[in-house]
């Protein structure tokens, strides 16, 4: 009838429509450029259409191609795509070892740290540690509180884990500055203030790297709040046991 004529003669311009662009963008990506937003819609249109494995070429070669410019955006396009894909760990931490390359405080490095943590290779754990000094190396993830609980623990199971060396390795080129920029009285006061749990993540990392001397792990441990009571307490034992100031360790 009319009403199906209609649908099927809208669907098939719609469907001439949607090739043409295919062609055109397909086209326009093979340029050496930044095409973001082109590739986004071109690799959306391939996958509404089944095809994963053209999909997949067209990010791979965006991100890879040396014709190209170093381009972040194209290594998270294509680390998305694996994800919804469930590629394997080894070829999501492969695609965003180079976005740490680029971008080492980007906000997928947490999750690269998790990834590199569940990893069975001794040298993705010692990565995992290095990811996570140089996200806050930045000072726009001073206040990320999850980088500072991944680092706490991470501290704790690298140092359990016989890897004095690794922490020593990382902490030799920032003891100068990370204590100014992270760990001064200044900021153990303002931390405490505005988000007390930051604060004893920070306290003991600052307590961990540079000992029970360190203003901001003395400011801390030295407050009484019945919520934080048991954490300050943990956190003073915590430091007791593995600071990497301590001979004993």
């Amino acid at each position: 009838d009319k009403d199906d004529y209609a649908y099927n003669t809208a669907s098939q311009n719609m469907l001439d429509h949607s090739w043409k662009t295919s062609v055109n963008l397909g086209a326009l990506i093979q340029i050496p450029g930044v095409w973001d937003p082109f590739v986004k819609s071109y690799v959306e249109m391939l996958e509404f259409y089944g095809d994963q494995d053209g999909a997949r070429e067209v990010l791979t070669n965006y991100a890879y191609d040396e014709k190209f410019p170093s381009n972040p955006n194209a290594h998270i396009y294509l680390y998305n795509f694996l994800k919804r894909e469930k590629a394997p760990r080894e070829k999501l931490i492969s695609v965003l070892k180079i976005l740490y390359q680029i971008v080492p405080s980007h906000k997928l490095m947490l999750e690269f740290h998790r990834l590199l943590r569940k990893s069975e290779k001794e040298e993705h754990h010692k990565l995992g540690l290095e990811v996570l000094f140089a996200v806050l190396d930045f000072a726009g993830c001073t206040k990320n509180i999850t980088a500072w609980k991944y680092l706490a623990k991470y501290l704790r199971q690298t140092l359990m884990g016989s890897h004095l060396a690794w922490v020593q390795e990382e902490w030799s080129s920032r003891k100068n500055w990370w204590p100014g920029f992270h760990f001064s009285y200044f900021w153990a006061k303002s931390d405490w203030k505005e988000d007390k749990a930051l604060a004893c993540e920070k306290a003991l990392v600052a307590g961990v790297l540079s000992g029970k001397g360190c203003r901001y792990f003395r400011y801390i441990s030295k407050q009484d709040h019945q919520v934080f009571r048991k954490k300050i307490k943990r956190m003073k034992k915590l430091v007791k046991k593995y600071s990497i100031i301590n001979p004993g360790l």
